[in-house]
């Protein structure tokens, strides 16, 4: 039974090589760049090895982006369950769901990027079920109804509103790991005073 634990131990430690190999390399080479052989050698494996775990490297793909779709799922639904369980209010909850969106970005550079920049979904797409960027999307709608609901939010298109909330989280994400903004203390304070000021504008 022991060796069996050891076993399953050390193919998941290989597996997981494999993906942060995988990661950086599709990121810093690109897509098209990479093969399996050049993974292989990042980890010091055979592709021997590396096939034993995935098929091509369309699979390595796949598996990166149901990993990188999955932890950014957690990241909003564990913040929105800490405002619910603090009992903010539904604009409250709202503005700490695209908190987490920032955070997330910012924290795991490189899966927002796999999963928000790159065109690595076009290679090994995942269906919206398993789409922790839809979901996400969901989450954020959802939140603008209740807060329409609430009466703090002007009555207005979901889907429009929550798409050009999508789109200042972005832009906003974007420009925080690819520039160095002179424009405020700290970025807490701009991620903060940003969402603050967007959703003032949609506020009654």
């Amino acid at each position: 039974m022991k060796h069996i634990k050891r076993r399953e131990r050390e193919s998941n430690e290989i597996r997981q090589k494999i993906i942060e190999a995988a990661r950086s390399l599709f990121l810093n080479q690109g897509y098209a760049e990479v093969s399996m052989r050049k993974i292989a050698d990042q980890i010091e494996y055979s592709p021997t090895t590396i096939y034993h775990y995935f098929a091509n490297k369309e699979a390595v793909v796949r598996e990166l982006l149901l990993e990188g779709n999955a932890l950014f799922l957690q990241a909003l639904q564990q913040r929105l369950e800490e405002a619910e369980a603090a009992g903010l209010n539904a604009l409250d909850r709202l503005k700490t769901v695209s908190d987490a969106y920032v955070r997330f970005g910012t924290a795991s550079p490189e899966y927002y990027n796999i999963l928000f920049i790159s065109d690595l979904e076009s290679v090994s797409p995942v269906s919206l079920i398993d789409s922790g960027r839809f979901k996400g999307f969901e989450l954020l709608e959802a939140g603008l109804q209740a807060a329409m609901e609430e009466g703090s939010i002007t009555q207005g298109d979901e889907r429009l509103i929550a798409t050009s909330v999508w789109s200042m989280l972005h832009g906003l994400t974007s420009l925080l790991l690819n520039f160095d903004l002179p424009t405020a203390k700290s970025n807490d304070e701009l991620i903060s005073f940003t969402i603050d000021t967007f959703f003032r504008g949609l506020s009654r």
